[in-house]
């Protein structure tokens, strides 16, 4: 079916199907394991974004603020870890870990917590090639 010549009727049972948030299972090399991410939703991701960002003033008391990328990649791949369970308490003991964004930051590498996070936007939406509707 040609996506422009959808009625409403049918773009409204298309909505009204989907409920399930893509996932994807990857492996982890160093630690060969693999590690099952979801999507997550424009709410959570901004969210998340919100709580990495440091908000401060310069000199001229012009406001400045700064994305930590370490603690937004933290944060995506806790919140989007189907499993393992980040938050075990066998691990967390392991790395005298406070929770599971403790563990993520203490057991991953800086390059594993980019790949992951990139997963979990990639799953969520981001970076996606989208066809356009032509008229006519």
């Amino acid at each position: 079916m040609d996506y422009k010549d959808m009625t409403d009727e049918q773009i409204l049972q298309r909505l009204l199907e989907t409920d399930a948030v893509p996932q994807r299972t990857i492996t982890l090399p160093r630690l060969g394991i693999p590690v099952t991410l979801k999507g997550l939703t424009g709410k959570q991701v901004f969210n998340l974004r919100e709580r990495s960002t440091n908000h401060w003033n310069d000199k001229k008391g012009r406001e400045k603020e700064r994305l930590d990328e370490e603690a937004f990649n933290v944060g995506l791949i806790t919140l989007a870890t189907v499993k393992p369970n980040w938050g075990d308490p066998k691990l967390a003991d392991k790395y005298s870990a406070s929770g599971p964004e403790e563990v993520v930051k203490r057991l991953l590498l800086a390059g594993e917590l980019s790949s992951l996070g990139d997963v979990v936007l990639d799953l969520s939406g981001f970076n996606l090639e989208l066809d356009e509707v032509k008229n006519g």
